[in-house]
C-alpha cells in the first residue's frame, strides 16, 4: 500500500498538469459537498416552518 503510495505521489510530481486536476477536483467535489449540505439544511429549515404555519393553521 505505501509503496503504491509512493508511486502515485512520485507520478503526479513528474506531471504537475495531473496533480493540478486532481487538486481541482477535490476542490469541485469539496465545493459541491458543502453547498448540497447547505440546500438540505435549507430544505429543513422550511419544512419546519411549513409545519409550524400549518399547525397554526388547523386550530
Amino acid at each position: 500500500m505505501r509503496k503504491a503510495a509512493a508511486d502515485i505521489i512520485g507520478a503526479l510530481r513528474s506531471q504537475p498538469l495531473a496533480l493540478a486536476l486532481v487538486v481541482i477536483n477535490l476542490l469541485f467535489l469539496t465545493g459541491f459537498a458543502f453547498m448540497l449540505r447547505e440546500i438540505a439544511q435549507a430544505v429543513a429549515r422550511k419544512d419546519a416552518l411549513l409545519a409550524e404555519i400549518a399547525s397554526h393553521c388547523m386550530r
